[in-house]
């Protein structure tokens, strides 16, 4: 890679990492930032958001015990249905009862229960006689101010909260008095998105994971919209991460009931076993986040484009001096010598190019020394080559003499005797040896016209399978020629070796030294008549 791309790769890289490095920091630190902030938002909304339904509830549970405590309706409840004023209290009764529900545009119906769970007083949405002896309102009204949960008005369809509390006189349950309470103020409270954006709700869930009050995206959702919350056993879905904010108030960021991925907070009314949930968008909470990245990816390419401009004026100015001395070096290369490259320049490069020409004259200087001392050398060569060439034919003829020697020597046959012939074998035996031996032996039992071949090994160190399987070939061929073929001198390892090996000798006639068998021979020879 050329020093000016080297340069520029170096300096543009170096941007882009230094860019990434603060760009990926800058978004950890300010998605930290932003979701403790929203977090912290989520939280103050919805720990004010509950004060104000805990306000509500306190309200309307005050409305019913003042109502519970007239002292027309206790005369009323320990009135005897036979008295002559029992019905003039009830008159009396139903239009306290009318007059309250129409002073006040939360109560949707009131009416009153005797200790028997009878109906004996309503504004007309409930009927007079039923009885309400087996309902919570009756059974759990009849100790304490009871608040039952979320339901829709049977005439109204409108959402309410049942209200009950008992009756007391003179220390004893005589009635129980139940107010219906219409959740106009509630769905104002959970309804207001000041401070959540565009994408932000607060709704409550009841005990059965259910919503009960209006969705700020979604029409019909009230008793319909399930809401996992993980309060009753269940878990949001998609759950992706969990923290504490500031307040000690867990957030969560998973998907809402309609899909999306939210940042959401809540907290639980206890009383009435209902969860209030705040919650916004993950995207919008997130949007400065995103927004200042694309600023800082914005900025990095420029500071990208700016660095690769620097870095081209950098390099440039930096490979320039280079760049002549490559030049230079390359004419140099080709054998111009006389070629200068010094500057004036008063650094390091400039030396480099003065101490190049020094390089150079010296080249010059010693290539004519070196052609001058290969001329001579040539002379030399040429004398040396011809000594040589002399050396080597005297060497071949010498090599051939001594070959035919060898060849002599490795199949030595003599006669010991009229038709006998001796074949001592001295030293290793390998192929060209065998071959040798053969040709020599078969010639000269043909010459001689010999009955009788004795081949001893006596000097052979080592007599091995293959060694014995050549001895084979040579006594068979010898018998071919009607001769006889006798083997001495065979040592003792090497016939341990050759039982040891399983090798089949039966073909073989042995003799224990040259002595044994020349004598064998002769035995043989006086048979044929050679000493008859």
């Amino acid at each position: 890679m050329k020093i000016r791309t080297r340069v520029l790769v170096i300096l543009v890289i170096t941007i882009l990492i230094t860019g990434a490095v603060g760009i990926i920091a800058s978004n950890i630190v300010s998605r930290e930032i932003v979701k403790d902030q929203i977090g912290n938002q989520l939280v103050l909304t919805v720990q004010s958001r509950a004060n104000h339904i805990e306000t509500f509830l306190d309200m309307n549970r005050l409305k019913v015990e003042r109502t519970a405590s007239s002292f027309v309706i206790k005369d009323f409840l320990t009135t005897d249905v036979d008295d002559d004023c029992y019905a003039a209290q009830c008159e009396q009764v139903n239009a306290r009862l009318h007059t309250l529900a129409a002073t006040d545009d939360l109560i949707c119906a009131i009416f009153i229960l005797d200790r028997n769970g009878t109906v004996v007083a309503s504004t007309g949405e409930v009927v007079v006689g039923s009885n309400r002896s087996s309902e919570d309102m009756f059974l759990k009204g009849r100790t304490r101010t009871y608040m039952g949960d979320i339901r829709a008005c049977k005439n109204t369809g409108r959402s309410v909260i049942p209200l009950s509390t008992p009756v007391i006189e003179n220390g004893e349950m005589v009635g129980v008095t139940v107010q219906s309470i219409r959740m106009n103020d509630l769905y104002t409270i959970t309804t207001d998105t000041t401070g959540l954006g565009e994408t932000g709700e607060v709704y409550l869930v009841n005990m059965g994971g259910y919503m009960v009050t209006p969705s700020r995206f979604r029409d019909d959702t009230f008793m319909k919209q399930k809401v996992a919350t993980g309060y009753h056993g269940d878990e949001p879905e998609d759950l992706k991460d969990i923290w504490k904010g500031e307040y000690g108030h867990e957030l969560i960021t998973c998907k809402s009931y309609l899909g999306t991925d939210v940042i959401r907070t809540h907290t639980h009314v206890n009383e009435m076993g209902w969860t209030l949930i705040a919650e916004m968008g993950e995207e919008e909470a997130f949007a400065p986040v995103t927004g200042l990245t694309r600023t800082m990816l914005s900025i990095l390419a420029v500071l990208a484009l700016g660095g690769i401009s620097c870095s081209i004026i950098i390099s440039g100015t930096l490979t320039e001096p280079l760049l002549t001395l490559s030049s230079g070096a390359e004419k140099i290369e080709k054998g111009d010598l006389d070629y200068k490259v010094g500057t004036d320049a008063d650094d390091e490069i400039g030396d480099l190019s003065r101490s190049i020409d020094r390089m150079t004259g010296e080249l010059k200087r010693s290539r004519v020394e070196l052609e001058e001392y290969n001329v001579r050398l040539e002379g030399q060569i040429e004398e040396r080559t011809r000594k040589l060439t002399e050396s080597e034919e005297y060497l071949k003829e010498l090599v051939d003499k001594m070959r035919v020697s060898q060849e002599d020597l490795s199949a030595p046959v003599v006669q010991v005797g009229d038709g006998i012939l001796a074949l001592p074998l001295i030293g290793m035996i390998d192929e060209h040896r065998i071959a040798t031996i053969m040709e020599t032996l078969l010639s000269q039992i043909t010459g001689t016209q010999s009955d009788v071949v004795i081949l001893d090994v006596t000097g052979v160190h080592e007599i091995d399978t293959y060694v014995t399987g050549q001895l084979i070939r040579i006594v068979r061929a010898v018998r071919l020629l009607g001769a006889t073929c006798i083997i001495t001198g065979v040592r003792p390892e090497s016939a341990h070796t050759l039982v040891e090996l399983g090798v089949d000798t039966s073909e073989l006639v042995t003799r224990r030294t040259l002595q044994d068998g020349i004598g064998y021979a002769l035995k043989i020879a006086g048979e044929h008549g050679s000493y008859a």
